[in-house]
């Protein structure tokens, strides 16, 4: 039996090859993704521990922690435990670059937290704020104090990082004198977020502590028109310590560096 070549539908045979360079390129751009990060922390002192903290969620009705960690050099020296301790807010995003970002910090002696906070359903958009700000006022430092009971590593100041998707109305942390700086890394800035990073930002002549960074491509507040004119063109904005990193995209890809830099000198300014 002989073979007709003639007779092979080379039509399925190319969609078929085009079908399989198309996953072939996807699967490398995947793995491209994830393992130009590491896994593991690299600094062999650095050491890690998770708490649930369900005492500190009793006391609370409106906030919830879901999950804790403690992120600290084993290696203490006395200049670190100066250093205020940096307290991470986040919920499902840059999971990777915040974990590259604790070890980074812990390099640089400091106490790292990494809160998994959420607001109960309670709580929306046109929820009790007040309740929410008087427990925001509370929580963090709850938290410090619940780490300084069996480890003498935690300053009481503390620098809040928060790259949560929805913004949280902080006005009262910011009275805190134990709050050195509040930093907000790329918020969305829709319709409720607007009104109260604004409200912020009217009182930061009164608490000049708050920090907001931004990344100039894929961010919300740069692709929409009616929001960048209104936050951009705030006198008050222009007034407040705020950076925009040039060409970053919302993911910081290629941009941790820099970010690092950045927060790092806010921190110690």
């Amino acid at each position: 039996m002989t073979f007709d070549i003639f007779q092979v539908d080379w039509i399925t045979v190319d969609i078929i090859i085009i079908i399989l360079l198309i996953l072939l390129l996807i699967g490398v751009k995947v793995l491209k993704e994830i393992y130009r990060w590491r896994f593991f922390f690299s600094n062999t002192s650095t050491i890690r521990r998770v708490d649930r903290l369900p005492d500190i969620n009793t006391q609370f009705s409106t906030l919830s922690i879901k999950k804790c960690t403690l992120t600290r050099s084993n290696i203490s020296q006395q200049e670190d435990l100066k250093k205020p301790t940096i307290i991470i807010i986040r919920r499902y995003r840059k999971l990777i670059l915040l974990k590259a970002l604790t070890e980074a910090f812990c390099s640089f002696g400091y106490s790292v937290i990494n809160v998994q906070l959420r607001t109960l359903n309670k709580c929306g958009t046109n929820g009790i704020a007040s309740e929410v700000k008087k427990e925001l006022y509370q929580i963090f430092p709850a938290i410090v104090k619940f780490y300084n009971q069996d480890i003498d590593n935690a300053n009481q100041n503390s620098t809040v990082i928060d790259f949560n998707k929805r913004l949280l109305p902080y006005n009262l942390l910011l009275k805190d004198l134990g709050c050195r700086r509040l930093i907000l890394i790329n918020p969305r800035l829709k319709s409720a977020n607007l009104e109260i990073l604004l409200t912020l930002l009217n009182g930061s002549n009164k608490y000049p502590q708050l920090i907001t960074i931004f990344s100039e491509r894929l961010n919300p507040v740069f692709k929409n028109k009616k929001f960048k004119k209104i936050l951009l063109d705030s006198e008050t904005f222009k007034n407040t310590p705020h950076t925009i990193i040039q060409k970053a995209k919302s993911t910081f890809k290629n941009y941790e560096t820099i970010l690092l830099s950045i927060i790092i000198r806010y921190i110690e300014k």
